[in-house]
C-alpha cells in the first residue's frame, strides 16, 4: 500500500483573530482546500493534531502543492515526515534524506515543541539528535547560525514531525470570509483587481461576458469565480449581511439596492491603484504560476507597499 505524503499547514494573519473569528476563518480555508483539490481531481485530508494542522495525501507531491499554493489563508507549508519521539531514529531519517551524506558540511538541530510537556524538551532533543547524527556521519560539524543543512523537528508528547521543505503560499484571507463583489472580467487590469481582492477574502460574483480565459486562470484559486449562482449561495461572511453585494470592479452593470428606504451604492474597488507596470507583470506571473513566480513583496523588493 503507497504510504501518504503529510504537509504541516501554517497560518497567517488569520492567527491574530479572536478564537470564534479564527474558528470561523479557518473552517472556510479548509473547506476552500477541499473544493480546490477536489477541482484536480486529488485526494487530501485534513486532520488537526493538537496545536497542528496536518494535510494528507496519496496524489503525486508535486500536484498537492500546486493545490497548497492556491490556497488563500495560507502563509506557508512544510512537507513532513511523521516520526517516533526517538532522537535516534529522527537522526537516522535526516541522514538518509540528505542527498550530501558522507560529505564535509555543517548542520544544526532546531526543535520546536507543540502542546504539552512530554519527556523531552526542545534544546536536550535537539543536542540528543545532533549527538546521533554526529555517530552517523563523521564529515558533519555544528553550526547553528547558519548550517548547510539545517534539520528542523516538530515535537508533541505521542510524536514527532521531521520538516523538509517549506513552500510559501498565498497568504491573506480565505475566500468568502469578507462578503460579496460584483465583478466583470474583461482584460488583465480586471483580473488582477479580481485577485487582490480575493486575497483579501472577497469572493467574486462575475458578470456575463466576462472573459473566460481570464476567467479558467482565477478558477485556479476559487471554482465558483465561473459560476455567479454558486458564488452567491457559498456564503461565508460577514455578519448577518454576509450574502450582499458591497463592491464591484471592472465595467459592472449596477443596480444600487435600496434598503430601509434608502439607496445603498456599491464601493467601486481598485486594489492596484499605485501600483508600477512592473510589479503588475510580476503579480500577474505570480497568478499563473504561483509556485515558480515570486509574488510581489518585501522579500523581492518589487513592491514596497505589499501587504502580507
Amino acid at each position: 500500500m503507497v504510504k501518504p505524503h503529510f504537509w504541516i499547514l501554517r497560518l497567517g494573519e488569520m492567527t491574530l483573530k479572536s478564537r470564534p473569528v479564527r474558528r470561523h476563518f479557518q473552517s472556510c480555508m479548509e473547506q476552500s482546500l477541499l473544493d480546490l483539490a477536489l477541482l484536480a481531481g486529488i485526494d487530501l485530508h485534513i486532520e488537526h493534531i493538537g496545536a497542528l494542522i496536518i494535510a494528507s495525501s496519496h496524489s503525486e507531491v508535486g500536484e498537492v502543492e500546486e493545490v497548497l499554493c492556491h490556497c488563500f489563508g495560507l502563509q506557508s507549508v512544510d512537507r513532513a515526515i511523521p516520526c517516533s519521539p526517538d532522537p535516534e531514529e529522527i537522526a537516522k531519517i535526516a541522514l538518509e534524506s540528505d542527498p550530501d551524506f558522507g560529505k564535509k558540511r555543517t548542520f544544526g538541530v532546531a526543535t520546536k515543541r507543540s502542546g504539552a510537556k512530554g519527556e523531552w524538551g526542545s534544546q536536550d532533543f535537539s543536542a540528543e539528535v545532533g549527538h546521533h547524527m554526529l555517530e552517523g556521519d563523521g564529515k558533519l560539524s555544528v553550526n547553528l547560525g547558519n548550517p548547510d543543512f539545517p534539520v528542523r523537528v516538530i515535537l508533541t508528547k505521542q510524536q514527532a514531525w521531521l520538516l523538509a521543505e517549506k513552500i510559501n503560499c498565498p497568504g491573506g484571507l480565505p475566500i468568502g470570509v469578507q462578503g460579496l463583489v460584483l465583478a466583470k472580467i474583461s482584460n488583465e487590469a480586471d483580473m488582477l483587481n479580481a485577485w487582490q481582492l480575493m486575497r483579501r477574502g472577497c469572493r467574486m460574483v462575475v458578470q456575463e461576458h466576462s472573459d473566460e480565459g481570464l476567467l479558467a486562470i482565477l478558477a485556479a484559486w476559487d471554482s465558483t469565480i465561473t459560476d455567479a449562482k454558486k458564488a452567491l449561495h457559498s456564503r461565508s461572511g460577514p455578519g448577518r449581511a454576509r450574502g450582499e453585494i458591497w463592491g464591484r470592479i471592472g465595467d459592472t452593470v449596477v443596480v444600487d439596492e435600496v434598503k430601509e428606504g434608502k439607496n445603498t451604492p456599491s464601493s467601486l474597488l481598485e486594489p492596484m491603484c499605485g501600483w508600477t507596470t512592473s510589479e503588475m507583470a510580476a503579480l500577474s506571473e505570480h497568478i499563473r504560476n504561483p509556485t515558480t513566480a515570486m509574488r510581489p513583496s518585501y522579500d523581492n523588493d518589487l513592491l514596497t507597499s505589499w501587504i502580507a
